[in-house]
């Protein structure tokens, strides 16, 4: 067992003063969002990696370290905005939350690159060696500790500033805090025991921890664990690739691996991501690069020393067998050739010969091991070679993951041989699979790699932001849409927004949601169209002065007149705001009544008496029976149940013929379908300081007819500017209407039908021939036998988030029992106050 002191002297910024007289200058980095993205994007995220890389001259470090998330920071994304006494519900809903996350752990990756920084001048580094000499003597006198020389510090910094504008902007390169420094440093030591201070969900601006104590523990270092009982601790010295650091109470079984070998043909790209690739696995891998880099002229002359040794050794052999030493010499030439070609790619390539090293953690060796090997085998299916070293030098390897330990032989002889900014690029390691918002509700969990994370979906800051805050979600029957509309839906409204719905089922089916608000405080107003117990009459519902022009537009489709026809004209005089009152007309049935004995115009009769023949149908009263009370536009719900209404079928309504010979029954549902649409636009539009959210379920009874489409398409192009968001679903994205491009949120989920598959694999700016997706989409949430999803896998989804990232999600239920059961409940009938 050997004890080690770490090589930290000082930290200061972003800088660390080692005990070697190097100073090293660290940035956290944002990753690029990669996930699903489609190839443009993959190519763009490639090429950025590939800037990193070319700005680096010199030794540099590469970190992708494992965190844990802080619960109460996620939290306080979900509740940021809501006032408590507004929307208590959301709440208690946000606290449920907190509770069921018990045997979920989410977690993410952290990026740091870390660069030891050129001495300026001589007498820079006569400073450095000479801080290092004079905190030697204060230590060995146990005189108080002592800061860096101030012009050592002052050239420092400004080393480290001119280094930062080197790097590539869009990885948003963070000078790292001193308390980040001592984060990585003990999440080193305690690895696998999850002891490190949580972090946040998002916010990479801001420091990753705040208050950390700047005090790191001497770590103590037991190669193969020898120090464990006799009965643990069975296996050979050679045989335990493993180490044991104790650094606090409990000590942490760790096992460093190293990447030896590549495929001998490469990459393809994309689908060689080999290094983002290891966050598919279920626990958590942190992996270090330590790698020099040269210009390619300065590699070029190593190529050509090299070459001429291959050429001496090829004279000095007489082998030509095929597998002969000559053959081996020939693969070297080969490969001197194709790096040689690939450093003449562009001026600005550069030679790079990285040690990648890998590490688990774990509270015993039994744990670390497995995990080691799951590591190596998923890395043979790629054909990359992983190797764990036995425990002396695994010691020596782990010493090196620490920002300011030299690099040692032994890192150098783990080193893979020299490849191109280009070829390296394309294990994209500065990448994450992150998906949704930074604040807001909770749509799901992201399921797109190994690492769990919450997804958020915040409509209010889209929309607040200048976007559009709408959404679509596709998928066949029984897959989980209508489930996700309502899930949104709830959550607008317990977030103090109101909600207008389309409910088509038979089974009244966004009755029991609308039925659970109302219990929490939330007043919802359900009307049957068919069986109504409020009226619909525009002139009632938003009087005379605003209710004219929806009456107008409801009997032009009604009696299938154009306003410049001889009716046309006729109905818009009759509608004439003063004309209304002037004769005292604050109905549809008082229009017709006055239509029909107070006019001796034939046309206004003849009006009249069309207008009167609607009204004796059955579907006539939510319009005509002034016996019903109007509908209450300024509850913070409605329903509207459309279930019963006919519809034209896109033959008919594509048919001049077929559409001449249309059933009153199917014009009225026309009529209807267009004037809850009216409606719904007036309301969600008319109040820009309340999110308003309209639901249309199974698009196609709206977008079926023009007069719909053109309500939808204004939700897509201007709801932004009102806080009107308009929410869809349906098996066909074609169904959400010809500028379903402007919906930015996009949800699929399962489809078996390959075709339609596709068609969502498109709809989400994905490849629709790429097999794998279109299988995993098929797969989705698999349905038994009897009908029901196999547990455990309900919600499966794709989407594109409101930021154009692509991922996997598993939507989930609401935390709150009575929410989430009335979301599972389809009731057959059901009534709810107005």
């Amino acid at each position: 067992m050997s004890r080690r002191i770490l090589s930290y002297t000082d930290l200061t910024e972003n800088l660390a003063f080692t005990d070697t007289g190097t100073v090293w200058a660290t940035w956290r980095l944002e990753p690029q969002k990669y996930g699903y993205a489609p190839f443009k994007k993959r190519s763009m995220i490639k090429k950025l990696h590939e800037d990193l890389f070319q700005s680096l001259r010199g030794e540099s470090m590469l970190m992708g370290i494992t965190a844990s998330l802080d619960p109460s920071a996620m939290v306080e994304a979900m509740i940021e905005g809501v006032d408590p006494e507004q929307c208590p519900h959301w709440f208690h809903e946000v606290a449920k939350t907190l509770e069921s996350w018990d045997d979920i752990e989410f977690g993410t990756r952290t990026f740091w690159l870390s660069i030891p920084l050129k001495s300026s001048s001589f007498k820079e580094t006569l400073r450095r060696h000479g801080t290092v000499l004079r905190r030697k003597f204060h230590d060995a006198l146990a005189l108080p500790g002592m800061s860096p020389d101030l012009k050592l510090l002052e050239s420092s910094s400004l080393s480290s500033t001119q280094a930062l504008k080197n790097l590539p902007t869009m990885f948003r390169a963070r000078p790292a805090t001193p308390e980040e420094h001592v984060w990585l440093a003990l999440h080193h030591m305690q690895r696998g025991l999850y002891l490190d201070e949580a972090i946040g969900l998002h916010g990479h601006d801001k420091s990753l921890v705040e208050g950390q104590a700047q005090i790191i523990p001497e770590p103590w270092m037991d190669q193969g664990a020898q120090t464990d009982p006799r009965e643990e601790n069975k296996d050979r010295i050679f045989r335990r690739r493993y180490i044991k650091v104790a650094a606090s109470t409990e000590p942490s079984y760790q096992q460093v691996l190293a990447i030896r070998s590549m495929p001998l043909g490469g990459f393809e790209f994309p689908g060689g991501e080999w290094m983002s690739a290891i966050d598919q696995l279920a626990f958590p891998v942190d992996w270090v690069w330590r790698f020099t880099t040269i210009d390619a002229r300065e590699a070029k002359k190593q190529n050509a020393t090299n070459e001429s040794r291959l050429n001496d050794q090829r004279d000095q052999r007489t082998d030509e067998s095929v597998t002969g030493s000559n053959a081996e010499l020939d693969v070297h030439q080969r490969d001197l050739q194709l790096y040689q070609q690939a450093l003449s790619r562009n001026e600005k390539e550069v030679s790079i010969t990285p040690t990648v090293l890998l590490a688990v953690g774990g509270s015993s060796a039994e744990e670390v091991t497995s995990y080691g090997k799951q590591i190596i085998d998923f890395y043979k299916q790629m054909e990359v070679g992983v190797e764990a070293p036995l425990p002396k030098l695994m010691e020596e390897l782990w010493k090196s993951m620490m920002i300011g330990t030299p690099m040692t032989p032994i890192v150098k002889e783990y080193a893979l041989p020299p490849t191109t900014s280009y070829d390296l690029s394309a294990s994209i390691p500065i990448a994450s699979d992150s998906l949704g918002a930074e604040r807001g509700p909770m749509l799901g969990i992201n399921t797109t790699g190994g690492r769990r994370t919450p997804v958020l979906h915040d409509i209010e800051s889209a929309v607040m932001g200048n976007k559009s805050g709408c959404f679509a979600v596709v998928a066949e029957l029984g897959a989980g849409k209508t489930l996700t509309l309502k899930k949104i839906t709830a959550f607008v409204a317990e977030r103090g927004g109101r909600y207008l719905v389309i409910d088509k089922s038979a089974t009244h089916e966004w009755l029991s949601v609308a039925g659970a608000l109302d219990k929490k405080g939330i007043p919802s107003t359900a009307i049957n169209l068919v069986e109504p117990e409020y009226s619909l009459d525009p002139l009632r519902v938003f009087g005379v002065e605003e209710g004219a022009s929806h009456v107008e537009s409801l009997a032009a489709m009604l009696m299938n007149i154009s306003p410049s026809d001889e009716m046309g004209i006729v109905l818009n005089e009759m509608l004439n705001p003063v004309h209304l009152e002037e004769h005292g007309i604050d109905s549809l049935g008082k229009l017709v009544e006055f239509l029909q004995g107070e006019t001796d115009d034939p046309e206004q009769r003849r009006l009249g008496r069309t207008m009167q023949a609607f009204s004796k149908k059955k579907q006539g009263r939510v319009l005509f029976d002034e016996t019903l009370p109007p509908l209450n536009k300024d509850a913070r719900g409605i329903v509207f149940c459309t279930y019963g209404l006919e519809l034209p079928s896109p033959e008919e309504l594509s048919q001049g013929f077929l559409f001449k010979q249309l059933s009153l029954e199917k014009i009225y549902g026309r009529a209807l379908y267009a004037l809850i649409a009216r409606i719904a636009h007036q309301v969600c539009f008319e109040d820009d300081s309340d999110l308003a959210l309209f639901m249309a379920s199974e698009a196609h009874h709206l977008t079926s007819n023009p007069q719909g489409l053109e309500i939808v398409n204004s939700f897509l192009r201007e709801g932004r500017k009102a806080k009107a968001v308009l929410g869809m679903d349906s098996h066909d994205p074609v169904e959400f209407g010809d500028k379903r491009g402007l919906i930015p949120f996009r949800i699929l989920m399962r489809h078996t039908d390959e075709e339609e598959a596709k068609k969502g694999l498109a709809f989400l700016g994905l490849d629709p021939d790429d097999e794998e997706k279109v299988e995993k989409v098929r797969g989705f949430s698999p349905q038994q036998a009897d009908g029901k999803i196999v547990p455990g896998r309900e919600g499966e989804a794709m989407i594109i988030d409101q930021s154009g990232n692509h991922g996997e999600i598993k939507v989930t239920l609401p935390a709150d029992p009575e929410i989430a059961a009335a979301i599972l409940t389809t009731p057959q009938a059901a009534r709810i106050g107005g």
